[in-house]
């Protein structure tokens, strides 16, 4: 599934931390992904709501992805497992979504600032090429 960025999404019946450590960094770098790709295990709750443990592509186990709700959300609508409008559950917080017939994908959920920081004026030269 691409939502902008690749992901690979696997409908478990149940969900645990431990496999998705042990089987993430497999997934991610098999040869069928040469750019590698982003894993998530999901579980429909209901019609309306599926769980999702997530591991990220160069960063390993994430509490929490806007982009993998957004494919595990599409994925599950066009397996026709929930409706259009659902609730994605992670360990770092809930998303509410929904797919319009034009497969356009509205997300809503809370925000937190979870760090802050200053960046140094050697990386802003670097990054901006001065």
């Amino acid at each position: 599934m691409s939502v902008g960025n690749p992901h690979c999404v696997i409908v478990c019946t149940k969900l645990t931390k431990a496999e998705i450590i042990k089987h993430g960094s497999e997934i991610e770098n098999h040869p069928m992904f040469p750019n590698r790709i982003n894993v998530q295990f999901a579980k429909v709750l209901s019609r309306n709501e599926v769980e999702i443990l997530i591991w990220e592509r160069g960063a390993g186990y994430t509490l929490a992805s806007g982009s993998s709700s957004c494919a595990v959300a599409a994925v599950m609508v066009k397996k026709g497992l929930t409706d259009r409008k659902l609730t994605v559950k992670m360990p770092g917080g809930i998303l509410q979504l929904e797919i319009d017939e034009f497969w356009n994908i509205r997300m809503e959920g809370e925000v937190k600032e979870i760090a802050s920081g200053y960046l140094s004026d050697e990386l802003i030269a670097d990054v901006l090429c001065l």
